[in-house]
């Protein structure tokens, strides 16, 4: 599909994602590193007996498919080497931060002279110029400042974010989208492009159906551990059992299947199993007559409509 495009790779282990998408889609993407090879190649966790600059998994898992090249862009012959592979390419991306690669004297501005119709991704973690541009950010406080920290975590304990650092990944994987409508605009008008995308951007947009959820169906989404907020529903999707937990959202699919075993184990009574029509229960779920607080009772064993309890049937 992308076969037919150059993608030059300047980022570090954070925004590896973007072009590695973009060589899935068959670019050419050229990963210009500095000499001595990216820091990203000495990142853990790393395979046992490979040499140092090739014993990164993660390495691997985010430039497979990319070819390599070392150039010194400090120095006046790697610069003109570098200039020279900008000629020929379509796309660059780097998350060098704002202004860095600027005053290097390899900003967009610059790099457009060498490419006219070059597509220029800058990733970082608040976009290239505003109040925060230059603050320092981890993965911790970009979750926190995208929003998604506080609908995260269990409502009588202190926020947290997502196990698995996964901000950069968010921003990396819109800037390959971004890329490719840069691309279709600057095909129409001939002109460079350039994308400024904001980490702590693509992070709140993960959150959007929280963000608007008020004006949609009057209620915040607010943090509630792993009870589903869905509209008008509230579920568990997590439920205690015998040998540990079942992670399970009691949906038509799921009841059609379990609740004759429910019947079968004492944990429900028939009567109460009969008086739903659990193949279409699902449609019913987001309506005031539906029965979600019983069935969810039921399938924890707290509803009283049996007479075993969940630590006996799960």
């Amino acid at each position: 599909m992308l076969a037919p495009y150059r993608v030059l790779d300047l980022t570090d282990g954070r925004a590896e994602l973007a072009t590695f998408v973009l060589a899935g889609f068959g670019a050419d993407v050229i990963k210009v590193e500095p000499p001595g090879g990216s820091p990203s190649r000495l990142e853990a966790p790393v395979a046992d007996g490979e040499p140092p600059a090739l014993a990164s998994l993660r390495f691997h898992a985010y430039n497979r498919g990319k070819r390599s090249v070392a150039i010194d862009l400090d120095a006046p012959e790697g610069r003109r080497d570098f200039l020279a592979l900008v000629a020929s390419a379509d796309f660059l991306f780097e998350n060098a931060g704002p202004g860095a690669m600027e005053a290097r004297g390899l900003g967009f501005d610059t790099l457009r002279q060498s490419r006219p119709d070059l597509v220029y991704v800058a990733i970082s973690p608040f976009g290239q110029n505003g109040p925060y541009a230059h603050h320092h950010a981890t993965d911790l406080t970009i979750a926190a400042m995208g929003g998604v920290m506080a609908l995260n975590g269990d409502p009588d304990r202190r926020p947290v974010r997502i196990t698995v650092p996964q901000t950069w990944h968010h921003a990396a994987v819109e800037s390959a989208l971004g890329a490719l409508v840069a691309h279709e605009r600057g095909v129409m008008t001939g002109e460079a492009q350039f994308v400024d995308v904001s980490v702590q951007a693509a992070v709140f947009w993960t959150g959007l159906n929280a963000m608007i959820a008020h004006p949609i169906q009057g209620r915040n989404i607010e943090r509630f551990g792993t009870v589903l907020q869905l509209s008008t529903l509230t579920t568990p999707l997590v439920y205690p059992c015998a040998d540990g937990e079942v992670c399970l959202i009691a949906t038509s699919n799921t009841l059609v299947g379990v609740v004759p075993w429910m019947v079968e184990s004492g944990a429900v009574t028939p009567e109460w199993a009969a008086a739903e029509d659990w193949a279409t229960y699902e449609t019913r779920m987001l309506t005031p007559d539906a029965v979600v607080d019983e069935v969810d009772a039921a399938v924890g064993g707290k509803s009283g409509v049996g007479t075993a309890t969940a630590g006996e049937n799960g």
